[in-house]
């Protein structure tokens, strides 16, 4: 059950990040760009790593304005004005209960007002070109929001 959640979550993450990208724009007011047409097989590697500071895993907050902290190491963030890929250089995706909320260039954002309940947070360090490294890097946390 437990890898047909993860697998059912990468190709929601896939598919939702390759439509958001196509728009070519960004919440956080990054310039657009245009994505660049490769296959799997061509996809780098990337020498990041990227966790979740908070929300952490299992937490429970109270209010509904919560502020998502990342940590990335062995890369940077950087803006999205090239199709020149690099392993160490890219951007964050960020999705909220299965939908992406920001294509964010940097590690700290203000999540939008949340309910009460179970939420999913998942991030995708992404290259330049708005596209996954193999293997993806990503991370995900689920908590808990109470008033």
């Amino acid at each position: 059950m437990k890898h047909l959640r993860s697998l059912t979550v990468a190709l929601a993450l896939a598919a939702l990040v390759l439509a958001g990208c196509s728009g070519g724009g960004s919440s956080s007011g990054g310039p657009a760009t245009t994505s660049v047409s490769t296959t799997a097989a061509e996809r780098p590697s990337s020498t990041g790593k990227l966790t979740i500071e908070a929300p952490r895993n299992g937490q429970t907050v109270k209010g509904s304005n919560l502020v998502l902290r990342l940590d990335l190491v062995g890369a940077k963030i950087v803006p999205a004005t090239t199709t020149r890929i690099r392993p160490d250089q890219g951007h964050v995706h960020v999705m909220l209960d299965g939908k992406l909320i920001s294509m964010n260039y940097q590690l700290t954002e203000t999540l939008p007002k949340l309910t009460d309940g179970t939420h999913l947070i998942q991030v995708e360090f992404v290259a330049s070109d708005h596209l996954p490294f193999d293997p993806r890097v990503l991370a995900q946390a689920a908590f808990q929001v109470t008033g």
